[in-house]
């Protein structure tokens, strides 16, 4: 673990004001305020689509700014990640999303603006590794916490287009609403050099150890091993939509892993193919569809974490 402590002078703020239903707005005045009080310089961008995230992101943390803050979800969080990517500028976070799961991984408080700006102006930088997901096309995206493909993408889509439920019940209310579409794929699975086949509901790779609110779908996952975990859940031998509703509490303690159909793995790249070819979401944002490559990228980024992460 690479640790450092410079107090922030300087915090440009990226909020997605349309986050959370409109919360993100709120938040992110909140969070000016609160660096103001505490006399610290600071921007605030309010971001009107992604490409504008990141643009932001791009420009302020070349512009010399002291720090950004991702105020949002685990969506404007990661895009912020993108648009700053290489700059050497440490990210904040103002939890503002229905997930907020890289916040719960980093222990950075969720429900409380001010705490979580004192958390950036303390300036304590943790090093922690990105993922990257690269497409046949040339294309890819950084992830922070989790890729999926499969079931799980889907539901990933499902849950940002849903008004209600807000919060740790989102995630889990978008699976049982997608239970119709409940299907396996075969997959060619290659984790670094070992080659597998598998028919599975879904796959996922985790940098970190949850997605959908908590929900711990690798939960052996670090942010700083240089490796990342994947978990693969096969078909039900029967009764597949009721065995999945039963086992998705053991989600949140990670104990699904524990079940006869799923398989876990560790590497530094994954290679994913299926058919027919199944989404890919990073981070709750679908992005793409199989085969796609997954790697590693050690060491990526300063977050700005609890002195004691």
């Amino acid at each position: 673990m690479t640790v450092s402590t410079t107090p922030v002078d300087h915090v440009t703020v990226i909020a997605n004001p349309h986050s959370r239903q409109g919360a993100g707005r709120r938040i992110a005045h909140r969070a000016v305020g609160a660096l103001r009080s505490l006399g610290v310089g600071h921007e605030l961008v309010l971001t009107a689509d992604a490409a504008h995230v990141l643009e932001a992101a791009g420009t302020a943390a070349r512009g010399g700014t002291g720090a950004l803050a991702a105020c949002g979800g685990d969506g404007t969080l990661r895009l912020v990640l993108e648009g700053s990517f290489g700059s050497g500028t440490p990210i904040g976070v103002i939890p503002a999303g229905h997930g907020n799961d890289l916040a719960r991984h980093l222990d950075i408080p969720i429900d409380d603006p001010d705490a979580a700006v004192a958390v950036i102006v303390a300036g304590h930088r943790r090093t922690v590794d990105l993922g990257r997901v690269t497409f046949p096309d040339g294309t890819s995206s950084l992830f922070a916490s989790v890729a999926a493909t499969g079931f799980d993408a889907l539901v990933a889509a499902k849950s940002l287009r849903m008004s209600w439920p807000r919060g740790q019940f989102r995630f889990p209310i978008a699976t049982l609403r997608s239970m119709n579409v409940l299907d396996s794929r075969h997959y060619y699975v290659r984790v670094d050099e070992e080659h597998s086949e598998h028919d599975l509901m879904f796959a996922t790779i985790g940098n970190a150890n949850s997605y959908g609110a908590g929900m711990r779908v690798t939960p052996d996952a670090s942010m700083e091993d240089g490796m990342l975990d994947v978990t693969l859940a096969g078909p039900p031998r029967r009764f597949a939509r009721l065995t999945m509703a039963r086992n998705l509490p053991r989600m949140y303690s990670g104990r699904h892993i524990e079940h006869s159909r799923v398989t876990t793995l560790r590497g530094r790249e994954v290679e994913l193919y299926c058919d027919p070819p199944a989404p890919v979401s990073v981070d709750g944002d679908v992005v793409g569809h199989l085969p796609a490559v997954f790697e590693i990228v050690p060491a990526a980024v300063e977050m700005l974490t609890h002195p004691d992460d």
